[in-house]
């Protein structure tokens, strides 16, 4: 797994900026070197770079310095090379990634050095429209943030992966670990197996059992959504939300507390654009928290009587918003945050999703105090 986190890094710091080629140029840099034993090259399809006719190569080979040459013709870019593999970026008519050696042979189905060269066709991919629509833009600042935001797609598209690895020995130790301790139980295991040996492997079973429920709800959560309405329990879409921002809730000391109405009913939407509602304004409470962290109060309430009977308010503590600023904040691109912490798209991304649920959003912030949104939604009864 150490090649995909390096993968990741790489991934997440391509120039944008300075157009596909040299886009292009650095994901072959990155990859070889990650595989320094093998020949790393691209072939980049014509209508890219500049309104170019004829394909381009980008050639990288252990022990020479990298080339840039026009192409040829032949499909294979290594013809020196015994073994050629050729990764197709979708996406990107005639464009491809290729991995060649003269040692190793490169199967498909069983060679981590092919996955990795997916892998990054697969980043390619998301980053070269990216990098095609930076080039010549007029408005600096509205570059830096789809640049920024293109690096965000591409990064999860990767982490996607890196998730779907883990499914598999995540499942094992599920397995495993199930199977001793009912072996433990009945007295079958011996050597002195003590009781608390059965309650370690129980912790173990419980640990991956969270582990891969949390990783099967995140590939769900990322899978492309396909609008359909299905029914929504509200609590549960918010424990889930909260789950995917543990981590950014504990690196920010931010507390998240429920208080939820038991006589909510169910209602009809998407369930993963609902999380995202709620993990952009968690984000959001966390990314406006001060060094010495604060709260976050979820509350849920029902109004029988009211068109939109489902109420959600995500109130914090966390430093509240300018009253200048208040009256922008579902805008696209409009952020105060300092550029690595955000794109200015969360809240906009919110208010679209409520909307598209037939519901409203409002926003009441008092600087220095804290921010509260308040969330109507129609129920399914």
């Amino acid at each position: 797994m150490a090649w995909l986190d390096r993968l990741l890094v790489a991934m997440i710091d391509l120039p944008l900026s300075s157009g596909e080629l040299a886009v292009v140029e650095a994901v072959v840099d990155a990859v070889g070197a990650i595989l320094p034993a093998y020949a790393v090259g691209a072939r980049l399809g014509p209508g890219a770079a500049a309104a170019r006719r004829d394909p381009l190569i980008v050639k990288r080979v252990p022990g020479r310095p990298g080339t840039r040459q026009a192409d040829a013709g032949p499909a294979r870019i290594f013809p020196d090379l015994a073994h050629e593999y050729v990764s197709r970026v979708p996406g990107s008519a005639g464009s491809t990634l290729h991995l060649a050696s003269d040692e190793h042979e490169l199967e498909p189905d069983s060679s981590p050095a092919v996955q990795l060269v997916d892998r990054a066709a697969m980043a390619l991919s998301r980053a070269l429209p990216g990098a095609r629509a930076a080039v010549g833009r007029p408005e600096p600042a509205l570059e830096a943030r789809m640049i920024q935001t293109d690096k965000l797609a591409t990064f999860g598209q990767i982490a996607a992966g890196v998730v779907h690895e883990l499914n598999n020995p995540l499942t094992s130790i599920v397995a495993y670990s199930e199977y001793l301790i009912r072996r433990a139980a009945s007295g079958a295991v011996g050597g002195g197996f003590q009781g608390e040996d059965v309650e370690r492997l129980r912790r173990i079973h419980e640990s991956a059992n969270r582990m891969l429920r949390f990783t099967r709800d995140l590939v769900s959560y990322v899978r492309p959504s396909t609008g359909m309405a299905g029914t929504v329990v509200l609590h549960e879409t918010i424990d889930l939300a909260i789950a995917f921002c543990e981590h950014v809730l504990a690196a920010s000391s931010v507390r998240a507390e429920r208080r939820y109405c038991p006589d909510v009913p169910a209602l009809s939407g998407a369930n993963e654009q609902l999380v995202q509602v709620f993990i952009n304004l968690l984000t959001n409470a966390c990314q406006a928290a001060p060094e010495s962290g604060g709260r976050v109060v979820i509350t849920t309430s029902y109004n029988r009587h009211s068109s939109r009977p489902i109420v959600v308010e995500v109130e914090d503590n966390c430093g509240g918003i300018a009253p200048e600023h208040v009256g922008h904040v579902f805008a696209p691109f409009f952020t105060t945050k300092a550029h690595k912490n955000g794109t200015g798209l969360g809240l906009s991304i919110v208010k679209s999703i409520v909307e598209s649920h037939e519901g409203v959003i409002r926003v009441e912030s008092h600087l220095g105090r804290g921010t509260r949104f308040v969330i109507e939604l129609p129920s399914s009864r």
